[in-house]
């Protein structure tokens, strides 16, 4: 599967993985997650390397997983630390041993590095803002049997709006004449978009969008390998956590920030903005399962429009990260 590497890459929300051993799907690997008795969250290869059974159908014991199968016990480097049918004392053979991945745990989630090891790893990508106090949120967890990147360009998309969302977002019918205007490097990307109406106008050059863009927070950002945040207002937030199962099918962590304090308010907020959200998604859905090829990384015959500046600043940012050493 590609997939830039040396890059976080969130694999789980933190509240799904308890103490029981989780087996699944991810970044095209069958990976095995469990907590130590500490609470430190692991990441390894779910197939033991004695006979090949399923690690996640293990227990955990103590500081070590435990294979169903003969009872071999790994610790969280993916060391095997002990062997039943050798004795207390026996010798662990030489590649007797897990594959292992770095796990980090922050703004909810079980974040995962994919690369070489370094003495030092770079920040996760994340919304800083979300971390000041004040936020709640509520999260959805959706399965699309799409790829990553057509998953994730369809959320810098703004020119469908009108035309798959126009009932829900009151804008059937319409077009409109500005933008976006977008801003990109190698950690994310950035959109301010208009939403004037197409009346025969001429529609506004870069250099006015971006001067109209000055100062203004960006409506939508996505950081590098898959966070996207929509400003919806000052108090109000959607955040996306495009997670690539293989190369068929994206999980989405589709999140809603808000900060309303009254407790029953906020829940109906929740609910009110989770189905709405639910809605829009499952109408791009419909649309983005039609798309050919699968992979937008095999689209070459595309033709792209003015109002495509996103998804080609998403491709050429990916070409560079997919290239990289």
């Amino acid at each position: 599967m590609q997939l830039p590497q040396n890059q976080w890459y969130i694999v789980l929300a933190a509240n799904e993985l308890r103490r029981k051993p989780l087996g699944a799907e991810r970044l095209g690997r069958r990976i095995v997650f469990w907590r130590d008795r500490a609470g430190v969250a692991h990441a390894h290869g779910e197939r033991c390397p004695h006979l090949g059974a399923s690690l996640s159908a293990g227990t955990v014991q103590g500081d070590t997983l435990v294979c169903p199968f003969h009872g071999f016990a790994f610790d969280g480097a993916g060391r095997c630390r002990h062997i039943p049918a050798n004795g207390c004392d026996g010798r662990i053979p030489q590649g007797m041993a897990l594959e292992t991945w770095i796990l980090r745990e922050a703004h909810g989630f079980l974040w995962l590095w994919l690369g070489r090891p370094r003495d030092a790893y770079p920040p996760l990508p994340y919304f800083e803002e979300l971390g000041e106090p004040g936020w709640r949120c509520r999260t959805d967890i959706i399965d699309w049997p799409v790829h990553y990147t057509r998953a994730i360009e369809n959320q810098l998309d703004v020119a469908h709006l009108a035309f798959v969302h126009g009932a829900a977002m009151g804008q059937a019918g319409r077009s409109f004449v500005d933008g976006p205007y977008v801003e990109s490097d190698a950690a994310g990307i950035r959109i301010w978009s208009s939403n004037r109406r197409d009346t025969g106008q001429a529609g506004r050059s870069q250099a006015e969008l971006r001067a109209a863009a000055e100062g203004q927070p960006a409506r939508i950002r996505f950081l590098f390998p898959g966070t996207w945040m929509l400003h919806i207002g000052p108090s109000v937030r959607n955040v996306v956590a495009f997670v690539p199962i293989n190369e068929h099918s994206t999980r989405y962590y589709l999140r809603f920030y808000h900060r309303v304090r009254v407790p029953v308010l906020a829940q109906l907020f929740e609910l009110a903005l989770g189905w709405s959200n639910r809605l829009i998604i499952g109408q791009d859905r419909r649309v983005v399962v039609t798309q050919t090829p699968a992979s937008s990384l095999d689209a070459g015959s595309d033709r792209f429009i003015e109002a495509d500046r996103a998804i080609i600043a998403f491709r050429k940012v990916l070409a560079g990260l997919l290239a990289a050493p």
